[in-house]
Protein backbone atom coordinates (compact mmCIF):
# COMPACT_ATOMS: atom_id res chain seq x y z
CA UNK A 1 0.00 0.00 0.00
CA UNK A 2 1.21 3.85 -0.71
CA UNK A 3 1.37 5.38 2.32
CA UNK A 4 2.71 8.45 1.34
CA UNK A 5 0.43 11.67 1.70
CA UNK A 6 -0.56 14.28 -0.91
CA UNK A 7 1.79 16.88 -1.73
CA UNK A 8 1.44 19.98 0.68
CA UNK A 9 0.41 22.13 -3.10
CA UNK A 10 -2.82 19.78 -2.81
CA UNK A 11 -3.12 21.66 0.28
CA UNK A 12 -3.21 25.33 -0.77
CA UNK A 13 -6.80 25.36 -1.34
CA UNK A 14 -7.94 24.07 1.79
CA UNK A 15 -9.18 26.80 4.77
CA UNK A 16 -9.58 26.07 8.44
CA UNK A 17 -11.63 28.41 10.68
CA UNK A 18 -13.44 27.58 14.17
CA UNK A 19 -15.92 29.43 16.46
CA UNK A 20 -18.86 28.81 18.82
CA UNK A 21 -21.97 28.50 17.91
CA UNK A 22 -24.88 31.06 17.42
CA UNK A 23 -24.85 31.23 13.28
CA UNK A 24 -28.42 29.00 11.94
CA UNK A 25 -27.45 29.76 8.56
CA UNK A 26 -23.78 28.09 8.49
CA UNK A 27 -23.26 25.20 5.64
CA UNK A 28 -22.27 22.00 6.17
CA UNK A 29 -18.41 21.55 5.43
CA UNK A 30 -17.54 19.83 2.36
CA UNK A 31 -16.31 16.42 2.49
CA UNK A 32 -12.18 17.00 2.01
CA UNK A 33 -10.03 14.31 0.02
CA UNK A 34 -7.75 11.63 2.19
CA UNK A 35 -4.70 13.57 2.74
CA UNK A 36 -2.95 10.70 5.01
CA UNK A 37 -3.84 6.66 4.94
CA UNK A 38 -3.32 5.71 8.26
CA UNK A 39 -2.76 1.73 7.19
CA UNK A 40 0.43 1.04 9.25
CA UNK A 41 2.97 -1.72 7.50
CA UNK A 42 3.30 -4.00 10.15
CA UNK A 43 5.88 -7.30 10.80
CA UNK A 44 5.11 -10.16 13.43
CA UNK A 45 7.68 -12.38 14.46
CA UNK A 46 8.89 -13.83 17.90
CA UNK A 47 11.38 -12.37 19.87
CA UNK A 48 14.58 -15.11 20.22
CA UNK A 49 17.41 -13.96 22.74
CA UNK A 50 19.73 -12.66 19.86
CA UNK A 51 17.48 -9.76 19.30
CA UNK A 52 19.02 -6.22 20.52
CA UNK A 53 16.40 -3.88 19.57
CA UNK A 54 13.49 -2.94 17.76
CA UNK A 55 12.84 0.23 15.35
CA UNK A 56 9.52 1.66 15.34
CA UNK A 57 9.37 4.32 12.18
CA UNK A 58 7.02 6.32 10.18
CA UNK A 59 7.48 6.09 6.36
CA UNK A 60 10.07 9.09 6.34
CA UNK A 61 12.47 6.96 7.62
CA UNK A 62 11.76 3.56 5.26
CA UNK A 63 11.45 5.80 2.16
CA UNK A 64 15.08 6.58 2.24
CA UNK A 65 16.92 3.75 4.53
CA UNK A 66 16.54 0.15 4.35
CA UNK A 67 15.99 -1.91 6.88
CA UNK A 68 19.70 -3.18 7.18
CA UNK A 69 20.80 0.39 7.36
CA UNK A 70 18.68 1.15 10.14
CA UNK A 71 20.19 -1.26 11.62
CA UNK A 72 23.29 -0.84 11.34
CA UNK A 73 23.09 3.14 12.68
CA UNK A 74 21.10 2.09 16.23
CA UNK A 75 23.28 -1.40 16.28
CA UNK A 76 26.48 1.72 16.15
CA UNK A 77 25.26 4.35 18.06
CA UNK A 78 23.87 1.33 21.02
CA UNK A 79 27.87 -0.02 20.83
CA UNK A 80 29.28 3.54 21.55
CA UNK A 81 29.97 4.38 25.43
CA UNK A 82 26.80 6.26 26.61
CA UNK A 83 24.79 4.90 23.63
CA UNK A 84 21.03 5.33 24.54
CA UNK A 85 17.89 4.44 22.55
CA UNK A 86 17.09 8.35 22.77
CA UNK A 87 20.58 8.60 20.99
CA UNK A 88 20.28 6.00 18.58
CA UNK A 89 16.49 7.37 17.36
CA UNK A 90 17.85 10.88 16.77
CA UNK A 91 20.34 9.52 15.01
CA UNK A 92 18.01 7.69 12.49
CA UNK A 93 15.63 10.59 12.51
CA UNK A 94 18.98 12.71 11.17
CA UNK A 95 20.17 9.83 8.84
CA UNK A 96 16.76 9.71 7.13
CA UNK A 97 16.89 13.69 6.55
CA UNK A 98 20.21 13.28 5.27
CA UNK A 99 18.91 10.82 2.88
CA UNK A 100 16.85 13.00 1.47
CA UNK A 101 13.60 12.30 3.07
CA UNK A 102 10.92 14.48 2.53
CA UNK A 103 8.50 13.31 4.90
CA UNK A 104 7.70 13.29 8.59
CA UNK A 105 10.18 11.46 10.61
CA UNK A 106 9.30 9.70 13.75
CA UNK A 107 11.52 6.89 15.20
CA UNK A 108 11.28 4.83 18.48
CA UNK A 109 14.19 2.44 19.50
CA UNK A 110 13.27 0.09 22.47
CA UNK A 111 16.48 -1.74 23.49
CA UNK A 112 15.47 -5.23 24.30
CA UNK A 113 18.60 -7.18 25.02
CA UNK A 114 18.07 -7.09 29.03
CA UNK A 115 14.81 -8.23 28.74
CA UNK A 116 15.14 -11.89 26.37
CA UNK A 117 18.65 -12.49 28.62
Amino acid sequence: CDQRATPRSAMSNVSCCSGTGGDSSKQPEPKLPELLLAEPTVAERELHPDDQFIIMGCDGVWDVLSDQQACDCVRGVLSQAGGSPKAAAKKLVGDAYTAGSLDNISVVVAVLQHYLS
